[in-house]
């Protein structure tokens, strides 16, 4: 196209922004303030618009500021610290129940074997109450021999306790130490002989000094957990009351043949309580030991004519005929030997499930002693790996906030690049383009039916550059570049293209704006003529750049061509037009054409005066753009703040006045003002 310049660099100006550019890149990140840190990190952190609100303001945190650090370092430990807090209470409180088993498992073991050395002294001493019965009744003086070996071997029994645990039993002082409770007893036997004593009386004496050692073993012996050896605990005790209560089954038969029958109500009652809680205890305990079940049917199995004998003096007891009886030692004596006999295999299930129950707490000493271990094991682990997990957490956190620090540097630096570059794009190509191209989306061309195109070139560009280096041709190109660029900023136009000299602006593409696109152009064209008339070439001193400005409105088709380095074109008549009215202007005018000018005219408030050379006939590409004979005019100046807003606004920012605040002609020629 003949309007088009020779092409002294075909490149897209990118104005100031390439000014050292490669070093702000290079020190984009050493010169970021604290304050600016802080807050590229921080939008960092929240750049994500969605998420729970109450989860992050406790997860998140800004790891730059000193307080945001120990905040997320005591975050960090504590995600940490809390469940292992939490393992080691578990594990602690684990081993201190293991422990706490395994002690009440020693002490019930040790109960038991106590109860087995109490248990031969209860024998025995059994024994001296019921020759003690029997020695104060009628026949006692008969006994005397039979008393006094009882006494020794309960004296016996008792020097064998190897320990005596009655101090806390509350009973009184003769129970505090052995000694104490043998000088106890001795003073009892002593009185036997001085004071009057009846068998019950020596029963009942007897009776409270055993239940006072039953009632520690019947405590002592319990499980304090449930578990698999509590039936067996239950089968102890009951065996424990049962062989009591058949010792007392024994002392009141013992008095019922002392004395032929018993000598009132209370004794045959109290004979048959004691009969009847040993069945039901000794029952209770078969029910709840099968070894004692066991053991009780192979031991009476043996002796089944003892049972016949003490079942038939059960039941003459039981009767209470005494008018047939008669005070008898022989039958004393076989009622005792016989109660004893019964009595000891009493003891051999007792002695069974005393074996049987320390088996059992054996095994639970050995599992808990193994769990002690393992959780000792555990525990000391935990102890030793959480200060080496805290440490590495501390570690690892404070590496990963150095870390936070320069992503978000580097995060903040591409983010300042990215805004270059956006600029720099959007200098190329309209932003509204550029978006679509940077989301990959397809940019149709498109037809506008309305547009203003500006064209301007500089007169005498080709004599100016002979005479200057190509150095000098591009820092003046610079300087008229950066006056035009921030000047048309102030306007709704488009700068499409700068080519050598020539400099390209549309208005109304690719944002259409109704008829606001002519007065737009024409608004800036004058401003434009009146900067430069300040504006000297950098090289040439007191030399004033001359422009040339052509402008034309009517329909184009806009789109980006190219893929490498795309371009945002505009193609159509109007824009050869156009072109045709700056070739054809002269200096420091703008040229308009015959359209712009009836769009100017009903806008309002531009001057305008009509061009008397007939330059359109002399160019046939015209004189087919216009359809014959057309006038083209020269745009003088703003005639006031009339016509629409946009226009208004636009003359605000433009309009020209000299010191005297008189408007100032550009053309100095004759014109008409034309106002709507």
């Amino acid at each position: 196209m003949d309007w088009i310049k020779k092409k002294v660099d075909s490149r897209v100006r990118p104005s100031v922004v390439n000014d050292n550019y490669e070093d702000s890149n290079r020190n984009s990140v050493e010169s970021m303030t604290a304050s600016q840190l802080n807050m590229a990190v921080m939008e960092m952190l929240h750049s994500s618009g969605t998420g729970n609100k109450n989860c992050d303001a406790i997860c998140r945190g800004n790891p730059i500021t000193e307080s945001g650090k120990r905040q997320q370092l005591l975050k960090m430990l504590s995600i940490v610290f809390i469940p292992v807090s939490v393992l080691l209470g578990m594990t602690a409180n684990s081993f201190i129940t293991t422990v706490d088993n395994y002690v009440q498992s020693k002490s019930i073991r040790n109960s038991i074997a106590y109860s087995t050395d109490i248990g031969k002294f209860l024998r025995f001493l059994q024994r001296e109450r019921d020759m003690s019965a029997l020695y104060v009744s009628i026949i006692g003086p008969e006994t005397k021999s039979f008393l006094m070996r009882r006494y020794a071997d309960t004296d016996n029994a008792l020097d064998q306790l190897r320990t005596w645990n009655l101090q806390s039993r509350g009973k009184g002082s003769q129970f505090e130490t052995k000694d104490r409770f043998l000088t106890y007893l001795n003073r009892h036997r002593y009185q036997l002989d001085t004071t009057v004593r009846t068998s019950r009386d020596e029963i009942q004496f007897y009776t409270g000094i055993i239940e006072v050692f039953l009632g520690w073993l019947y405590d002592e012996i319990k499980e304090a957990r449930s578990g698999s050896i509590w039936k067996t605990v239950v089968a102890y005790q009951e065996i424990i009351v049962a062989s009591e209560y058949i010792g007392r089954e024994r002392a009141y038969g013992v008095i019922f043949y002392a004395y032929g029958g018993f000598r009132n109500r209370d004794e045959y009652i109290l004979f048959m309580e004691a009969q009847d809680i040993a069945n039901v205890t000794f029952t209770s305990c078969r029910r709840y030991s099968e070894i004692a079940f066991q053991t009780y049917d192979m031991e009476i199995a043996q002796q089944v004519e003892l049972l016949n004998i003490i079942n038939e003096m059960r039941f003459e007891i039981r009767s209470n005929n005494s008018k047939h009886l008669r005070g008898s030692l022989a039958k004393t004596n076989s009622w005792f030997e016989n109660m004893t006999l019964y009595q000891d295999v009493v003891r051999t299930v007792q002695k069974k499930i005393a074996d049987r129950l320390n088996n059992m707490l054996q095994e639970v000493e050995r599992r808990d002693l193994t769990n002690i271990a393992v959780t000792s094991a555990v525990f000391v682990a935990i102890v030793i790996i959480c200060p080496l997990i805290l440490a590495a957490v501390y570690l690892l956190t404070s590496e990963i906030q150095k870390y936070s620090i320069k992503i978000a540097a580097r995060t903040n630096a591409l983010n300042k690049e990215k805004r270059r570059t956006n600029k720099l794009l959007y200098q190329m190509l309209p932003k509204s383009i550029a978006e679509k191209l940077k989301l990959n989306q397809t940019v149709e061309a498109e037809e506008f039916q309305e547009a203003t195109i500006f064209f301007s070139d500089i007169v005498g560009f080709t004599k100016i550059s002979s005479q200057s280096s190509p150095l000098q041709v591009v820092d003046m190109l610079n300087s008229l570049y950066l006056c035009f660029d921030d000047r048309i900023s102030m306007y709704e136009v488009y700068k499409v293209e700068t080519i050598g000299d020539a400099y390209m602006v549309v208005s109304g593409v690719p944002r259409q704006n109704g008829h606001r696109h002519a007065a737009e152009i024409g608004t800036m064209a004058l401003d434009l003529l009146k900067k430069i008339k300040c504006l000297e070439i950098p090289h040439l001193p007191g030399t004033k750049f001359k422009l040339r400005i052509g402008c034309h409105s009517g329909r184009v088709v806009a789109g980006v061509v190219g893929s490498k380095m795309p371009r945002y074109c505009l193609f159509g008549e109007t824009v050869s037009v156009a072109s045709k009215m700056e070739s054809l202007g002269k200096s420091n005018k703008v040229h308009i054409s015959q359209v712009t000018h009836d769009i100017l005219l009903k806008v309002g408030g531009f001057v305008m005066e009509e061009r008397l050379e007939e330059v359109t006939k002399a160019d046939p590409e015209l004189s087919n753009a216009f359809k014959g004979d057309s006038k083209t005019y020269w745009l003088k100046k703003l005639a006031g703040r009339r016509g629409s807003g946009a226009l208004s606004e636009a003359s605000t920012g433009t309009s020209e006045k000299d010191d005297g605040g008189k408007e100032e002609d550009v053309s100095g020629g004759k014109g008409i003002m034309t106002e709507q």
